[in-house]
């Protein structure tokens, strides 16, 4: 089941995550600062030649290895194993599978391999109705599907900029997105979609299961109060909607 959600709720203080441990695989900047603002201690997992100093802190850990190459598996169980992690995770597309394998080997909550190829499976065409293209943000809790906000294409300009669904299109959209996700397995964290909509009739093009750019990430923010970042990264360490959703007064300042 899918809800389209519009949440502006005030912050709910998140459990202690002190004792906690994060493995972030291909960080950028502003992912690295929101994976220091949780609170638990973080290793970052960066390909060779990767900036250090604009990473890590005085409670994070940082390796350079190819997490894309055969020897990852031994790193994981050699190095990240005796760390013992709460989860690994990737908020790019380059890691996804990385983070996903890691997750798999140390049995930590997240994604797993057979859902991001059960996420591949579609077809990255275009192909379908004629209609808008747009990016659907979700988030998914236990298999709860719940659209966040719909948001133009990236590559749409100001003046080619398609305007929104209708309510109507909104829950067509949302329920075909929930017939996707549960066909692809994902049952928790978050899902960005490309999709072509027109009235009931809706094609996913391609879905991933990360948030998206940081331009879209605060598109989400400003239409829903949901830092998606934080939601994504904070989920397997036991972060709901309500730590990860800011105030009125907040959006109105970061707008």
């Amino acid at each position: 089941m899918v809800d389209v959600q519009h949440t502006t709720s005030l912050t709910v203080p998140g459990p202690d995550l002190s004792g906690r441990r994060l493995v972030v695989i291909d960080s950028d900047v502003p992912t690295a600062r929101t994976a220091h603002a949780l609170g638990c201690h973080t290793v970052f997992v960066q390909q060779p030649g990767s900036p250090v100093p604009d990473l890590v802190d005085d409670q994070s850990g940082y390796y350079s290895v190819d997490f894309t190459g055969e020897l990852f598996p031994g790193f994981v169980t050699d190095v990240l194993a005796p760390l013992a992690p709460t989860a690994v995770v990737s908020l790019s597309a380059a890691g996804l599978g990385a983070a996903a394998l890691a997750g798999a080997l140390l049995g930590t909550p997240g994604l797993r391999p057979e859902v991001l190829a059960g996420l591949a499976g579609v077809s990255p065409t275009a192909t379908g109705p004629a209609g808008r293209e747009v990016i659907l943000h979700a988030f998914s809790m236990d298999g709860d599907h719940r659209l966040l906000a719909v948001t133009p294409r990236p590559t749409a300009s100001a003046a080619q900029a398609e305007p929104p669904l209708t309510p109507h299109e909104q829950v067509a959209a949302a329920a075909a997105l929930g017939s996707h996700l549960d066909g692809a397995g994902l049952l928790n964290g978050p899902s960005r979609t490309r999709a072509r909509v027109s009235g009931d009739a809706v094609h996913v093009i391609a879905t991933r299961p990360y948030p998206g750019s940081p331009d879209e990430a605060a598109l989400v923010r400003r239409a829903t109060g949901i830092d998606l970042t934080r939601w994504a990264l904070g989920w397997p360490l036991g972060l709901r909607e309500a730590h990860c959703t800011v105030s009125d007064r907040s959006l109105e300042t970061s707008a």
